[in-house]
């Protein structure tokens, strides 16, 4: 496996190293990129990548913006490790993230969120107070301000200093821990917590300084907290409720302070902690049993629990048709031809030296078939860069370059005035919905790309032997297929079809609600298929040859 790791080249964290380690000791491949670079190589990452932890420190410079870098990732289909892009922006956002474990009722420190210097502080606000960037993390800006007169003139300065809102809390006295939930076999798991201790074993406040300091083994201002059973469950029970309120995912550590009245109170929440060897994710799993390549395997096979990662490498298959097998190589984002698909290659009646257009190619298969058969001259059109490379890819490694033309385009538009051709093949998306949901919509009832491909044809094809083939299903609007076909050509066969099964799941993962759309169609009399038993249902693929043109 191989797997992406996004990091602050510029920030003294020495996380990707340490991940890197863990990764090659696993066995996996990796590949470092540059948070503020992640733009140049999201291409790479989603070409080369099963998945991606994402241990950004900052992106444009600033802390407030990093949970970008995971919106660009998901974006680009990349199966980032962790919590997702929102859930890593709330987290990022302490008073947004505080008012949302306020509400699940777990306890957080006092405090107001001030925009400007002169905000006052409400009286039942006592200093000491903590000051903080609401959108910063690794302490930086943190400060103490013992009076009213001493956090107005803090305030000021972060105000200036970081353009952003500054929260204003009670200073919380009493012991740190930081508590670490990580996903297991079981389910979520919160490792033994860590207490941090200030020099002469006092509690103190943990400053940017501390945090970015060079730890060696053996260090002595971290222990295992020595907590009772029943403060260790109520600490567990609320570090699992904090991470669901805010919707985190496969690991994260909370920062946390018990007053001493004994109330836990939850300061911040981190969905990248450090992964350093010295650090408190690391140390809280080898006091659970693990050293860190299997803390490392335990959050990449939490990640993987959640459903499988994207197969990242090239697919490659052989197809038999009448012409001989053709081979082809299909990367991860461009789709393996449907079975309809490959029963329309075998069904093709190109003759030697034909010229045939292929709408909508994909990996080019039906150009195979065509240029197997023996025509002269095959156009291959499609909208999808990477169904283009792989079509052109395909053609080359079939022996086919010199007569398969790749071409970008919609439908016809690619093409010249005047071009013409003996055949045009389409197999153009068809499944109706209410609203478009992916690369499979054919609009409202299924029929649009159908009649654009029918509309056209006329113009493109030969006037004396020109043919146009077609695969139509049956959830599609075929009476109003069926009608423009006849409307266009002379002579319209349905040559053979085939059944296709499908259930309601299968349609309701593509687009909530919408078996129960096609079952209003079906209803109306504008979509076919039956139910066979048990909640599965068969539609039928038709396969169409229309000829004797009529006419533009």
């Amino acid at each position: 496996m191989r797997v992406g790791i996004i990091h602050t080249a510029s920030s003294p964290c020495g996380c990707a190293a340490a991940i890197s380690k863990g990764l090659a000791a696993l066995g996996h491949d990796f590949l470092l990129v540059d948070s503020e670079r992640i733009e140049l190589h999201l291409a790479d990452l989603a070409g080369r990548c099963d998945l991606v932890i994402d241990h950004t420190d900052t992106y444009g410079g600033r802390g407030r913006f990093r949970s970008l870098v995971r919106s660009f990732l998901e974006s680009h289909g990349i199966a980032v490790v962790g919590s997702d892009a929102r859930a890593c922006a709330l987290a990022d956002d302490k008073a947004a993230a505080k008012a949302r474990l306020a509400a699940a009722g777990i306890p957080v420190p006092p405090g107001i969120l001030c925009g400007a210097a002169g905000d006052p502080i409400p009286p039942w606000l006592t200093p000491p107070y903590i000051l903080k960037p609401s959108a910063e993390h690794m302490s930086r800006g943190l400060a103490v301000a013992g009076s009213g007169a001493d956090a107005r003139d803090r305030l000021q300065e972060l105000l200036s200093r970081f353009n952003q809102p500054v929260l204003v809390e009670q200073f919380i006295a009493g012991r740190e821990f930081a508590v670490s939930v990580v996903g297991g076999p079981r389910g979520l798991e919160v490792l033994p917590p860590l207490e941090w201790l200030a020099e002469g074993g006092e509690t103190g406040v943990l400053t940017e300084t501390f945090k970015l300091r060079h730890v060696l083994p053996g260090r002595r201002d971290a222990v295992r907290a020595d907590l009772a059973p029943a403060e260790l469950r109520e600490l567990a029970d609320w570090s699992l409720a904090a991470f669901r309120a805010l919707g985190l995912r496969d690991y994260g550590r909370f920062d946390v302070r018990r007053s001493p009245g004994g109330t836990f109170f939850f300061m911040e929440a981190n969905v990248t902690p450090s992964m350093e060897p010295e650090e408190a994710l690391a140390l809280s799993a080898r006091w659970a049993g693990m050293d860190f390549p299997a803390l490392l395997d335990r959050i990449l096979s939490a990640r993987l629990a959640r459903g499988p990662a994207a197969a990242r490498d090239a697919r490659e298959m052989t197809i038999d048709l009448p012409a001989g097998p053709v081979r082809l190589r299909l990367p991860a984002n461009v789709h393996v031809p449907p079975p309809s698909t490959v029963e329309l290659a075998r069904r093709l009646d190109v003759r030697p030296g034909e010229r045939v257009l292929e709408l909508g190619c994909g990996s080019g298969v039906l150009s195979l078939a065509a240029a197997g058969l023996g025509a002269g001259r095959v156009v291959a059109v499609d909208l999808d860069p990477a169904a283009l490379a792989s079509a052109t890819e395909n053609a080359a490694h079939n022996g086919f370059a010199g007569c398969i033309e790749t071409r970008a385009g919609s439908w016809y538009e690619s093409l010249e005035e005047g071009e013409r051709f003996d055949a045009i093949i389409a197999t153009p998306p068809q499944t109706p919905g209410c609203r478009p949901f992916g690369p499979r919509y054919g609009g409202c009832d299924g029929a649009k790309h159908l009649l654009a491909v029918i509309d056209g044809a006329p113009r493109r094809l030969d006037p004396d032997r020109g043919r146009l083939w077609l695969v139509a299903i049956s959830i599609a609007n075929l009476p109003a297929v069926m009608a423009r076909l006849r409307e266009r050509f002379d002579a319209v066969e349905v040559v053979g079809e085939t059944q296709r099964p499908f259930t309601a799941r299968e349609y309701d993962g593509m687009d909530e609600g919408l078996f129960a759309y096609l079952d209003s169609l079906r209803r109306r009399g504008l979509a076919e298929f039956h139910e066979v038993f048990g909640g599965e249902y068969v539609f039928r693929n038709l396969f169409i040859r229309a000829s004797g043109v009529k006419g533009p």
